[in-house]
């Protein structure tokens, strides 16, 4: 075995090891006391972002929760290599907003449109100009200047920005520009993230992660746990991996009976297909949905770039997503080249021996819990076999390399559902169909299919 596939699965568990992560947080707490520093959690907001919207309107309860000073950064652009598709991110941005809104009685309009280019720069002066207002000045500010700016309201930011003097066009520049490279600096590449400790979190989806480290560290105001609204979040506490919306046996039925079909695009080098497959599955076995694993390239054998504070943050991300889940996580041989190939011409193998479910859990846990290297026949072989498959059956379809067509024709398809990323999840309804992106969003599926059941209910 080479020496870099035998050191990175040690590397990996290192870098995933709860017992690192608490002995970096020690870390970082002992600098920050001997320091006499305050608890800072820094935000990066970006006016266009829906994320960034969503998030701005829960942060005055989360800053009145903690004993923490909020810095809060604005940026106005990502950065190409990290954006491989940013209209289609745009788009998919907003209509994810709509449902993350709506779960989370937040407001987002139900059918946004890209906001109006001179309105977004004016709404970034202005955010830029009071950034380094205290919270309770900048906070309010910010949620107006935003509701108006992506519900078109063009005269209300207008008369905001007569009462807030926004930031002259060159200062913005200079500082939005710095603003940037400070992101980058911390190890970053996106808005709506937050910043405390050395660790990252995304939004209102990870905030919760966020709020119990600092109700750990006894620096909350109230006696209660933070919570966002009563519909809890992934990674919020307490959340059930596999507790089903719809339980009622009259209504399953109803479902099942429709026999929908529920795709699933999947890239056996991505962390986060892994962690949606066993919960993809019971969902599906659940609903009585026609499950379809559509396997893709990754996004780097496609031409589409990941850089390093890219790939490094999704690692982590994923880990703590995986602990909250119960799913083995963390020893990690990247099958990235020959072994994604290799384990795409075994699905159709699988596949035709009816052992997809089996080879699928095999291979994915084989990869990001069992350090196996796909690359090669010993580990691969060993995985089939887990499967119950007969590496001497199907080790001769390694040669065949007609699952070529099959990723080309599962690519074609996701780009048409306007995604590019995995794993991506479309689920087929009577009238037209839910699409999301994302091991955390199964329960805008579950939405899907309680919107579907008053149109079963039989007439009166």
């Amino acid at each position: 075995m080479p020496l870099a596939k035998f050191l990175q699965p040690r590397l990996a568990s290192l870098l995933t090891s709860p017992r690192t992560r608490k002995s970096l947080r020690q870390l970082q707490e002992t600098k920050r006391r001997l320091g006499a520093q305050p608890h800072v959690v820094s935000v990066w907001l970006r006016a266009d972002d829906p994320y960034s919207y969503l998030l701005a309107q829960i942060l005055p309860r989360f800053v009145a929760h903690f004993d923490v000073v909020l810095q809060v950064h604005i940026i106005n652009r990502h950065e190409e290599a990290t954006t491989p598709a940013p209209a289609e991110l745009a788009a998919y941005a907003r209509r994810d907003a709509v449902l993350l809104a709506r779960r989370q009685a937040l407001d987002f309009p139900d059918q946004a449109a890209a906001p109006d280019i001179t309105d977004t720069d004016l709404a970034t002066r202005l955010l830029l100009a009071h950034a380094k207002q205290p919270p309770a000045i900048f906070l309010p500010l910010a949620r107006q200047a935003l509701a108006a700016l992506w519900r078109g309201y063009h005269k209300k930011l207008s008369t905001l920005t007569s009462r807030f003097i926004p930031m002259t066009a060159s200062s913005a520049a200079v500082q939005l520009e710095s603003n940037l490279q400070r992101l980058k600096a911390l190890g970053h590449y996106q808005p709506a993230m937050l910043h405390y400790g050395g660790e990252w979190y995304w939004g209102i989806d990870r905030l919760p992660y966020l709020a119990e480290r600092l109700q750990e560290l006894g620096i909350a105001r109230m006696a209660h746990d933070f919570v966002l609204n009563d519909a809890p979040l992934p990674g919020e506490k307490g959340l059930v991996p596999h507790q089903f919306l719809i339980s009622e046996p009259a209504d399953l039925a109803s479902l099942r009976a429709l026999h929908l079909r529920l795709d699933f695009y999947f890239s056996f080098r991505s962390p986060y297909s892994y962690l949606a497959l066993s919960r993809v599955t019971a969902l599906a076995e659940h609903y009585g949905l026609d499950l379809q694993i559509r396997p893709v390239l990754p996004m780097v054998m496609r031409g589409l770039p990941v850089p390093r504070e890219k790939r490094m943050y999704i690692l982590l991300d994923a880990n703590r997503e995986a602990e909250r889940l119960g799913i083995p996580f963390g020893r990690i041989c990247d099958p990235v080249g020959i072994g994604v190939e290799r384990c795409m011409a075994l699905f159709s193998a699988a596949s035709e021996a009816g052992r997809i479910d089996g080879f699928m859990r095999s291979i994915a846990e084989g990869i990001w819990a069992d350090g196996a290297d796909v690359s090669r026949d010993r580990g691969l072989a060993r995985l089939a076999a887990r499967a119950d498959l007969s590496w001497q059956a199907v080790a001769p379809r390694l040669q065949d390399e007609s699952w070529r067509l099959m990723a080309e024709q599962n690519r074609n398809a996701l780009t048409a559902l306007g995604l590019w990323g995995v794993p991506a999840l479309h689920l087929h309804l009577p009238k037209g169909g839910c699409t999301v992106w994302g091991q955390d969003r199964l329960w805008a599926l579950e939405d899907a299919l309680a919107d579907v059941l008053p149109s079963l209910a039989s007439p009166a």
